[in-house]
């Protein structure tokens, strides 16, 4: 049996009279209509393909950089791989969800979807869930190069841990993108969100313990704001770290954190998009 079309799975009647239940069945066949053709739309584009020549292109990178290495040329080879994939991906995963969703709004294809009464909240939701789909199955298949270059335990742990950054990512773009509707102003809130959450500890080490700022209120501000910020941004820079490649990798409690601190700032930025997107006149 073929699969049945988008205005099908959104128009279709419920079967049974129970009127409660109609509204949420067509509610889920809905969202999972818009998780699969997401899905679909990024395997049939160039995001593939693209991951694959920046893998080929860190890997060939860390095999000569490897070359250099006195001792333990594989993990530091992993280790290597691992840093210049990482901030690859994000960058690209990031500009696909910007590009994408820019792509949509334009064409007018959310109004067509909302034509087939399909709610603004499922759509977003749905979009969202379809992206960090990609983002985690790309992050999986980095596990066997990883192994077979350091130990299985530290490899998973450094891809488990690079999913949770991926998702993170993923939300503030979806965030930005939604609620500006602008390319470049959401590229750079995305890049500036990220490399500000990357950096954040060391701001905070930086500001609390630096000889190089003078006691007084200056310094005593500087550390409150970015104690504040602190609290609002995601540790990233605490996530897939190389060094869990090339020694002992972490263990499941701090694994088990920052799974909880992606599941939050997820469900907090899509919340927020949600907010502001339902305000918009389209």
């Amino acid at each position: 049996m073929s699969a049945p079309s988008t205005r099908q799975l959104m128009t279709a009647p419920a079967g049974a009279p129970g009127g409660d239940d109609r509204p949420r069945i067509r509610r889920g066949v809905q969202l999972q209509a818009v998780v699969r053709f997401t899905v679909l739309e990024a395997w049939r584009s160039r995001l593939p393909w693209l991951l694959l020549a920046t893998l080929a292109c860190a890997f060939a990178a860390s095999q000569f950089a490897a070359e250099l290495a006195i001792t333990e040329g594989g993990r530091f080879r992993a280790a290597l791989l691992a840093g210049g994939v990482r901030f690859a991906w994000v960058f690209i995963f990031a500009v696909y969800v910007i590009g994408s969703l820019t792509r949509e709004l334009n064409e007018r294809g959310f109004e067509v979807a909302l034509a087939m009464e399909l709610d603004r909240s499922t759509w977003v939701v749905g979009k969202l869930a379809g992206f960090l789909l990609p983002a985690f199955a790309a992050a999986c298949c980095l596990f066997p190069l990883l192994a077979a270059l350091s130990t299985p335990a530290a490899a998973a742990a450094w891809c488990l841990s690079f999913g949770f950054e991926l998702a993170i990512v993923v939300a503030a773009a979806l965030f930005f993108t939604l609620n500006l509707a602008s390319v470049p102003a959401a590229a750079v809130l995305t890049a500036g969100f990220y490399l500000l959450a990357r950096a954040i500890d060391a701001l905070v080490l930086i500001a609390s313990s630096s000889p190089l700022l003078v006691a007084g209120a200056w310094r005593d501000f500087a550390r409150l704001a970015v104690d504040a910020l602190a609290w609002l941004l995601p540790g990233l820079g605490r996530f897939a770290q190389g060094g869990w490649l090339a020694g002992q990798g972490p263990d499941a409690a701090l694994l088990a954190l920052m799974g909880a601190q992606c599941a939050v700032y997820v469900v907090l930025l899509c919340a927020a998009a949600l907010v502001d997107f339902h305000r918009r006149d389209l």
